[in-house]
């Protein structure tokens, strides 16, 4: 049985309807996108347990319930600030292709 007869899984199916209806369009990633894509992602995630670890300390020293609200509210949102950016950086990496 080679490839072409092979069952296909279905995410390939749904890709192959989008393409169809021509509401989306598979990019085919080359090797040095995927390491970069990998190494934004891992940078990322880096960056945020490094910030979750900064935030466990500066919140054993908070006195009052408000001030802990305080600062998860703002961790949250430079959570959200940072992943959005890798999400920016993936975007440029996948449209250079």
């Amino acid at each position: 049985m080679s490839d072409d007869d092979a069952p296909k899984s279905a995410v390939e199916l749904a890709m192959e309807k989008l393409e169809a209806r021509g509401n989306f369009k598979a990019v085919k990633l080359t090797d040095e996108q995927k390491v970069e894509i990998a190494d934004i992602r891992s940078r990322c995630r880096a960056q945020i347990a490094e910030l979750e670890i900064q935030h466990q300390s500066t919140l054993q020293a908070v006195g009052s319930f408000e001030e802990a609200e305080v600062l998860r509210a703002e961790l949250k949102k430079e959570k959200d600030r940072l992943e959005e950016e890798m999400e920016k950086k993936v975007s440029d990496v996948r449209a250079q292709s």
